[in-house]
């Protein structure tokens, strides 16, 4: 009886470890920050950006994880140069004092097994708000490509904020306050 008791004390031991997130990094062509919002309540303007980079720490057996991305946001694209001209400008994301929108997270939220939302922190035009990004789909696996075979968990999320929120307050309520941001992510093993 007694030589059970080490071996026992190994497995529970093992088991309430807590698991522990690997870094993963972003393949940067397989991910994107697409907005839309309303144009005079009459049509959807939409757009990218164009400049992305971020880390993210992941354990598969639990979803749980973190990131931190940033978006430069003087990248953002929306194919009309004077669109894109006035949207950096101080009227709206200010890019020239704000070069950046950041997204951070350390909590993941996990139901059944699944990963269905995570809670973050979008600062944006100066201004940090608690955000959370719905997760529309998600997996890990095996991408086998001609010549070679490669790990990588990707997924796309969605979230809507408001941009009076964040201190952009021009055109109300013409230009729409209500901003969806379509996020995909592929990243890989480091």
């Amino acid at each position: 009886m007694r030589a059970w008791i080490p071996l026992l004390a190994a497995v529970l031991t093992t088991a309430a470890a807590p698991a522990v997130a690997a870094p993963f990094a972003p393949d940067l062509e397989h991910t994107s920050v697409y907005f839309a919002a309303s144009h005079f309540d009459r049509t959807t303007m939409r757009g990218r950006f164009d400049k992305i980079d971020g880390a993210i720490n992941f354990d598969e057996a639990t979803n749980q994880g973190g990131l931190d991305f940033t978006v430069d946001a003087a990248s953002i694209n929306t194919r009309l140069q004077v669109l894109d001209g006035v949207l950096k400008s101080e009227q709206f994301l200010d890019a020239m004092q704000f070069p950046f929108i950041r997204l951070r997270s350390d909590r993941f939220v996990v139901e059944g097994g699944k990963l269905v939302a995570v809670q973050a922190k979008l600062t944006l035009h100066g201004v940090t708000q608690p955000v959370r990004l719905e997760v529309r789909r998600f997996s890990c696996g095996d991408e086998k490509l001609p010549g070679s075979t490669r790990h990588v968990c990707g997924g796309d999320f969605h979230l809507a904020i408001a941009r009076s929120a964040f201190g952009m307050t021009r055109f109300l309520p013409d230009v729409g306050d209500r901003v969806d941001l379509d996020i995909s992510v592929e990243a890989t093993p480091q």
